[in-house]
């Protein structure tokens, strides 16, 4: 023990310049700082196309993966995938990037798909409305803080800012259109999870298929995606006073949640290659699952039978799933679709709680006391890491958990005192990457 204290206290002074960062990056969403309640027409503006000059799709063809009408897709392009009563439909980015709205009808189910991609927001809709009648949407030419605006075609007057959902003016307004689970995911991946899937073919007789390849929003050189400085209207309120915003990079991205006017968010690039999240968000318990190589960001309820679930990643892996999850009450088995494949619950099924991805901007400017969650089981590497970091069971991780692990530092399986509790990725030492695990869960 001795000759190892050199080494822990070396790395003081780094465990609380660590530590801190992890505090200051997790935060609790509050409500206020949106625009449920009082919406400033004012800052709607023009987006250049007038009314439907962006033409949306209303039950476009669809076909096979292998078709020749799905030939303007690679394999890492991303689609916002669906899957209802069976029947799975990938309507990819390339598409949105021209249609902005896709109207279908899946597994019997009316929806509007929606994907700005100003804002980074792929967002599905249920398009059937309270009254049985279909709602199909169409582009109005507006935009609200760079975020497309729809308008509702059985008044065509009804606008919907689609981060908002919700009627700000004409007949409906006040008046909100009821968000739906989405899988955003790389095209080779999603068929991998469904094989049997069908995608919006290029020949939709609007453009020529070849179109669908070539990314419209580039200037000079310059990938809207990619340049944080390329924005091109101005937010309300402006970056400068929105503190939030600042918190990462302008075009990074987010998968976030919202339940009324708590909303919150899990950063990608928090995440590392994959993690699984147990979080509680307006008192419902969730599960984030994140796999970065498909760039999968997957948002469920922990609630199974009346009962909540605590989810890690389990060792095992296939040739679809990379990662499995476990909960540990029953000891169950889950693949990343939250089908239960083995254990005490199999085949329960994981409900898909409502969510989108956006860019970080857009995010924390509709919603600037959005709550940030990062992680609490993060692979690093290769090294998986899912045990708990609250060494003396008080149901916190804190400065007495990090005095019990700085004694342990650089202890390996040879030496006597090594205590496989600190070993967090188990790979026989207590070594940096452990250190890292702890660091992100301090505070949690």
């Amino acid at each position: 023990m001795f000759l190892r204290r050199p080494i822990v206290i070396g790395i003081i002074s780094l465990a609380f310049t660590v530590i801190s960062l992890a505090e200051a990056m997790d935060r609790v969403g509050t409500a206020g700082g949106h625009f449920l309640s009082q919406f400033p027409q004012q800052a709607i503006v023009s987006g250049g196309p007038g009314k439907d000059g962006i033409p949306a799709l209303t039950d476009p063809i669809f076909v096979d993966p292998d078709h020749e009408g799905a030939g303007y897709l690679s394999e890492a392009d991303l689609v916002l995938g669906v899957a209802i009563n069976g029947e799975a439909r990938a309507y990819p980015h390339n598409i949105g990037w021209w249609h902005e709205i896709v109207n279908d009808v899946v597994g019997g189910q009316p929806i509007i798909v929606s994907f700005c991609p100003l804002t980074g927001t792929g967002m599905v809709f249920n398009g059937l409305g309270s009254t049985g009648d279909r709602i199909t949407a169409g582009v109005s030419g507006l935009l609200f803080n760079n975020n497309l605006i729809m308008y509702d075609r059985r008044d065509n007057r009804t606008l919907y800012p689609q981060m908002i959902s919700r009627g700000i003016q004409g007949p409906r307004e006040g008046e909100e259109l009821s968000l739906m689970p989405v899988i955003e995911t790389t095209w080779g991946y999603w068929k991998d999870l469904y094989p049997d899937t069908k995608v919006i073919s290029g020949q939709t007789g609007v453009y020529f298929q070849e179109q669908y390849e070539f990314y419209p929003y580039r200037s000079g050189g310059s990938d809207y995606r990619q340049d944080d400085t390329y924005i091109l209207f101005q937010s309300t309120p402006e970056a400068e006073d929105n503190p939030t915003r600042e918190l990462y990079d302008a075009k990074s991205v987010t998968l976030g949640v919202r339940f009324g006017e708590i909303a919150n968010a899990y950063p990608f690039g928090e995440l590392g290659d994959r993690a699984v999240i147990n979080d509680t968000v307006s008192e419902r318990d969730l599960v984030v699952v994140w796999w970065a190589p498909a760039r999968l960001a997957i948002l469920f309820s922990r609630v199974v039978g009346g009962r909540s679930l605590t989810f890690s990643m389990a060792s095992e892996s296939d040739g679809v799933n990379p990662f499995f999850l476990q909960d540990a009450e029953t000891g169950t088995l889950w693949n990343l679709k939250g089908e239960a494949i083995s254990g005490t619950l199999v085949g329960e099924r994981l409900i898909q709680v409502p969510a989108h991805n956006a860019f970080w901007f857009a995010w924390a400017t509709f919603w600037q006391n959005t709550g940030i969650r990062t992680v609490d089981t993060i692979e690093i590497g290769a090294a998986q890491v899912s045990k708990s970091s609250d060494f003396n069971s008080d149901g916190k991780v804190d400065f007495a958990d990090f005095v019990e692990f700085a004694g342990r530092f650089g202890s390996n399986e040879a030496d006597t005192d090594f205590d496989i509790r600190f070993d967090l990725n188990e790979n026989g030492k207590v070594d940096f990457t452990d250190f890292v695990a702890f660091a992100q869960a301090y505070g949690i």
